[in-house]
């Protein structure tokens, strides 16, 4: 959401946007200056998360500018391909799905190639866009999840492995300074939605008219990442206290009964933070009964959508306009597969397994 962008620069943000198309990378960025005079915001070198070389030249080049990372928003993501068809799977020469790429293994790399980077300007932050559809999707095996192309079904689950890299890296990089969260934007009318069948009408009409604007859809994005950390620590801590120590077998490096729980932290706004909403607890989908559970749900959380923005919109802000932390799948609290799913992606992107700990800090 480059919105989010214009509203962390209104807040006196240093906005560095890293787009894969910089010409209107550009065009924005003057769009941004224009509405907030005095706004810090430059365009970065060209990041191309479809493509782990340039995930590489574009951390390179930051690191080599040596400016400060308070802040790095994993945001990009997609539902299709441009250019591709969305039935046709296609995979890097690594062997990795490319939506998989996109929407998880390019921000993964982008976020282990600058952990220096942002442990040098601890305390920092990393936010993970996620979505409400990650509580319908499944990793069942780490490495057949990277592997995999199942069109339709892929998305939430590459959304529940955002979630899962996001508590992972609590974990291993929470303690050097760099807080880790992921986040619900809802439902909102942006480009994620080209390219796929949600395109064309009647779904467009419902997108464009019924879901949040962009404007407002940054919301979640920009109170993640400028909320004071401790503001948040009570309703995380007990959320965690009942999730965070469930489904993590005893093969995790990272967790154990004697060790204080992990903060972990998962945001969502308006209706898409309803129990009604965050109650659901995910299934691998074996039988009817698990099907009919999801589809009721799933109709529970599509009301839930259709009444969010024009809830908010009508009482001017009164309703739905708060965001906070909320359960997220009970799968993503399982630390066993967030390690393994997180060495794995390590090796998919020739990268160490293990952070690299920053001893000098600014």
């Amino acid at each position: 959401m480059l919105e989010a962008a214009a509203q962390l620069a209104a807040k006196g943000a240093h906005v560095v946007l890293a787009c894969r198309n910089l010409p209107l990378a550009e065009h924005v960025a003057q769009d941004i200056r224009r509405q907030h005079p005095g706004a810090r915001v430059e365009v970065g070198p060209q990041l191309d998360l479809a493509s782990l070389e340039s995930v590489r030249q574009f951390a390179a080049a930051y690191k080599r500018t040596g400016q400060r990372l308070d802040v790095l928003v994993n945001n990009a993501g997609c539902l299709a391909l441009a250019g591709t068809n969305y039935q046709r799977p296609w995979h890097t020469p690594e062997g990795v799905g490319g939506l998989c790429l996109v929407n998880f293994l390019g921000p993964y790399t982008l976020t282990r190639l600058l952990e220096g980077a942002l442990q040098r300007s601890a305390p920092a932050r990393v936010i993970n866009l996620s979505s409400v559809t990650h509580r319908y999707g499944w990793v069942g095996d780490a490495g057949k999840f990277l592997q995999s192309w199942r069109p339709g079904s892929y998305y939430p689950s590459t959304k529940l492995a955002n979630v899962l890299f996001a508590y992972e890296a609590q974990r291993r990089l929470g303690q050097h300074g760099v807080q880790s969260c992921a986040i619900d934007p809802g439902g909102v009318a942006t480009s994620i939605w080209e390219h796929s069948m949600f395109a064309k009408p009647p779904f467009s009409w419902v997108i464009n008219n019924i879901y949040a604007p962009a404007s407002d859809g940054a919301a979640a994005v920009v109170h993640a990442a400028t909320v004071p950390w401790g503001q948040d620590r009570a309703a995380a801590a007990a959320i965690n206290a009942r999730w965070a120590g469930r489904g993590s077998g005893s093969g995790s490096r990272h967790t154990s009964a004697a060790r204080p729980l992990p903060d972990l932290r998962y945001y969502a706004r308006g209706l898409f933070a309803s129990p009604l909403v965050t109650s659901w607890r995910g299934t691998p989908r074996r039988g009817a009964a698990d099907r009919l559970r999801e589809g009721a749900w799933g109709l529970v959380t599509l009301v839930h959508s259709l009444l969010d923005w024009p809830l908010r919109n009508l009482s001017s802000g009164r309703l739905c306009s708060g965001t906070r932390c909320v359960p997220s799948a009970p799968l993503t609290y399982d630390a066993t597969l967030a390690a393994q799913l997180w060495d794995l992606s390590a090796d998919a992107a020739q990268l160490p397994r293990e952070c690299a700990v920053v001893a000098g800090k600014r």
